[in-house]
């Protein structure tokens, strides 16, 4: 029963996975080459778990961080980060190239964008920063840090990027941290994956193993009465 329950519980996980999607691995490199980053296409979206914001200033910028993370119909959770320029810094102004998000070492990472206004009222908005598309999704080589090179997507005056997602392996979150960068960086908290506690593994288990009984129970042939 244990073997089939950890069957069902990483089959499940795996489904939530796109074969199309570009996985992003460890030592992909910040400010390396980067994945290709797909188009997310609201597939398999789910549910919205937690939000949050944190708008400062750094050098160069002034920016607002916004943070999300919902549980995809597969069962597992994807992270969305929005980049918002909101004018200069308190000695000068650049254009925002990248951010970073930590912590997501030991799980499986793929990257999307959206960039519609898929929340309608809530915290993001639909991509502000026109142009071709070139922004490229990277990973540190310990794996604990994902981010995203914007390429020429990146953000001037008060231009927004598009949201970015980063579909995992985890069924848990906890608090993590952001870096937003250009030739100064702004940090704050966010969101970051996390393995989950042995009771909600146990919760978790238990409901894959009880899935699997009914499916069982469901084909088993029934005979009539005389």
């Amino acid at each position: 029963m244990k073997k089939l329950a950890l069957f069902a519980a990483t089959a499940a996980a795996l489904a939530a996975f796109p074969a199309q999607a570009a996985q992003v691995f460890p030592g992909d490199g910040i400010g390396g080459p980067g994945a290709t980053i797909d188009l997310f296409d609201g597939m398999t979206r789910g549910t919205l778990l937690a939000y949050s914001e944190t708008t400062g200033t750094a050098l160069t910028f002034a920016a607002t961080f916004r943070s999300a993370v919902y549980r995809n119909t597969g069962g597992t959770l994807d992270f969305y980060y929005q980049v918002v320029r909101n004018g200069p810094g308190s000695t000068g102004s650049n254009a925002i190239q990248s951010f970073t998000a930590a912590n997501f070492d030991g799980f499986d990472t793929f990257a999307f964008r959206d960039g519609s206004d898929f929340d309608g009222a809530g915290g993001f908005s639909a991509a502000g920063n026109p142009g071709t598309f070139t922004s490229t999704a990277n990973r540190s080589f310990s794996g604990d840090v994902v981010g995203v090179n914007f390429g020429s997507n990146n953000l001037q005056d008060t231009e927004n990027s598009t949201t970015y997602i980063f579909r995992t392996s985890a069924f848990s979150f906890t608090s993590g941290t952001f870096g937003v960068i250009d030739g100064s960086t702004l940090q704050g908290p966010t969101f970051a994956p996390t393995v989950p506690e042995p009771a909600t593994w146990a919760m978790m288990l238990g409901g894959f193993a009880l899935a699997g009984i009914a499916t069982r129970r469901s084909r088993r042939p029934r005979q009539a009465l005389a």
